[in-house]
């Protein structure tokens, strides 16, 4: 199957180094408006370079494409391959505002294309252990839930991600992985309110939002980017349940990207037996994403583990940590 990267930024490198590992999948051309940045990831992957997306699109011809441009151009990308018939699979967050989101969704359902939004987290070892505890109930009743994930402001980070109006900061670009993670295992939302401090950029890079699901599930969901120079691209899971008590957690480099020497640790006390120490069998879940996207193709359905519909509930969830954060108010979906 023949792909296409758009966007050579910080995530992009997991992506290709992930389909380069992949038996029935290729990586023909990767495309950024910096050159530079194009002809590194070109050279690494031994592909071709571009600066023109639809050049591009159109001289290669691919099945597929990965779009990992800025989340403020998502809509423009994924309908230059909407209309070109050319599946995608499409970096979170989705868009950066319900409004926008609808109008891409909308977009690749008229075209018909396969179409999946990366929320990498639903394929991680780890949280793929979890979800299936929830499925089989041997966590019992949930009293409460707690996600952190922090991180310091490296400076792999593109610096449109610091800006308010573009990228939002970790509300928008961190907390989605854990609203997301949320949507998948407790169920659509009812009502959140947020403890939020904005920072020097005028993004909210300090967030704990509290959610409440349908279901009477409790959340808490904690999101930091001013973690201290050398401190660890981090993240964890807490649950405590009526059968049994989950600590799941897992560090990395400075960024996500840096993944070389991560460690990971999962850790589940049982009702009425105690302390066990659960083996988390790891793998690259950008490999598994992709996979699971490729078979999707073959077999010709729309991806089940994450819908569209699940993503514009997840960015409508952020919009309303935002509105919270600034009138201090509850505010119901």
């Amino acid at each position: 199957m023949k792909f296409v990267l758009i966007g050579c930024g910080l995530i992009a490198a997991s992506h290709a180094e992930a389909i380069g590992r992949m038996k029935d999948a290729k990586l023909l051309a990767v495309c950024d408006i910096k050159d530079e940045a194009a002809d590194q990831l070109a050279e690494k992957c031994r592909c071709r370079a571009y600066t023109d997306a639809e050049l591009m699109l159109d001289e290669i011809q691919p099945d597929a494409a990965v779009i990992c441009v800025p989340t403020f151009v998502h809509e423009i990308y994924v309908s230059m391959c909407a209309k070109r018939k050319i599946h995608v699979l499409c970096e979170k967050p989705l868009e950066r505002n319900p409004l926008n989101c609808r109008k891409l969704i909308e977009g690749v359902k008229e075209a018909g294309i396969i179409f999946m939004t990366a929320q990498v987290v639903r394929f991680w070892a780890g949280y793929v252990d979890i979800k299936k505890m929830f499925e089989s109930g041997e966590l019992g009743q949930i009293y409460m839930m707690h996600l952190r994930r922090v991180s310091s402001r490296a400076g792999q980070y593109g610096q449109w991600l610091f800006q308010p109006d573009l990228g939002g900061g970790a509300m928008h670009d961190m907390l989605v992985h854990d609203v997301d993670y949320l949507r998948y295992v407790a169920g659509p939302f009812e009502r959140c309110y947020a403890n939020a401090v904005k920072d020097e950029t005028g993004c909210y890079n300090n967030v704990m939002a509290n959610i409440i699901h349908k279901n009477g599930i409790h959340a808490v969901a904690e999101v930091s980017f001013t973690m201290q120079t050398g401190y660890p691209f981090s993240f964890s899971v807490h649950i405590v349940g009526t059968e049994a008590t989950v600590e799941y957690s897992y560090s990395a480099g400075a960024t996500i990207a840096d993944r070389s020497g991560s460690r990971c640790e999962m850790k589940i006390w049982r009702k009425n037996k105690g302390l066990e120490e659960y083996l988390v069998e790891e793998y690259d879940a950008y490999q598994k994403q992709l996979e699971y996207f490729v078979e999707c193709i073959r077999e010709g359905r729309q991806p089940e583990v994450i819908t569209p519909e699940q993503s514009y509930e997840v960015i409508s969830m952020i919009d309303a940590i935002h509105r919270s954060a600034d009138s201090g108010e509850i505010i119901a979906l």
